[in-house]
């Protein structure tokens, strides 16, 4: 099994989320400046899917964006 973490990352006006929905992965983006419901929201196969569709998403180039660990370890099935 590998172990992952969820992810989130501040990328100017936006925060970016991801989290672990078996057997998929759900990510969120946000208005930083003014928290609530998410702006926008999807679904992914994989956690580096939902990085990059929750970075293109609101015009971000995803190998620029600072993802950090959130969450305890998850563990997911080969």
């Amino acid at each position: 099994m590998a172990k992952v973490y969820a992810q989130h990352a501040f990328a100017g006006n936006y925060h970016l989320e991801t989290r672990y929905a078996p057997p998929k992965w759900e990510w969120f983006v946000q208005d930083a400046t003014r928290p609530g419901k998410p702006l926008f929201s999807g679904e992914s196969a994989t956690l580096e899917a939902a990085m990059n569709d929750a970075a293109v998403r609101v015009g971000l180039v995803p190998q620029i964006v600072n993802w950090k660990p959130a969450g305890p370890e998850i563990e997911i099935p080969d």
